[in-house]
């Protein structure tokens, strides 16, 4: 996949989550479709790319989200890095194993996110957080098989 066709969709699914997501959120939770744009760019795109690629995605996301500055750049860089020394000792061709490592790095990039919160001031109920980390997590992972089929049609 080109890096220019990857852009454009990250772009379309970034607007689509600062603008339009948050009608079909599931229990107060939304997917990341951020997220699922780095781990897109470091699944199709090479090492280098794929990192600089989700690094710009962490300064757009963090740019126009109200959270920590800097944590998802940190994040979205750190799981590029890690996604491309998985997929080289591992072959992740088909949608479920690729949607289960959406799971687990979505699960922990929302149990880091709200650690950071909670250990910056805020007070989160162990309930809310709970929920919010486990069905983000699978929220998000459940998008991706939808976006790469959607992808799929629109490039082929």
């Amino acid at each position: 996949m080109k890096l220019s066709t990857l852009a454009v969709i990250a772009l379309a699914l970034g607007l689509f989550q600062l603008t339009f997501l948050h009608y079909f959120k599931v229990f107060g939770v939304q997917p990341d479709l951020f997220l699922v744009s780095v781990i897109l760019a470091s699944f199709f795109l090479p090492a280098r790319r794929a990192i600089i690629f989700s690094l710009a995605l962490g300064i757009f996301k963090d740019a126009f989200i109200l959270s920590a500055f800097g944590l998802d750049i940190l994040l979205f860089s750190l799981w590029s890095f890690l996604i491309v020394k998985i997929t080289r000792k591992v072959s992740l061709e088909d949608n479920l194993s690729r949607t289960l490592l959406v799971f687990i790095i979505a699960l922990l990039h929302n149990v880091i996110s709200g650690l950071v919160l909670v250990y910056s001031g805020s007070f989160i109920p162990a309930g809310i957080f709970l929920r919010v980390v486990f069905l983000g997590g699978l929220y998000t992972a459940l998008v991706l098989p939808l976006i790469l089929k959607i992808i799929k049609v629109r490039i082929s």
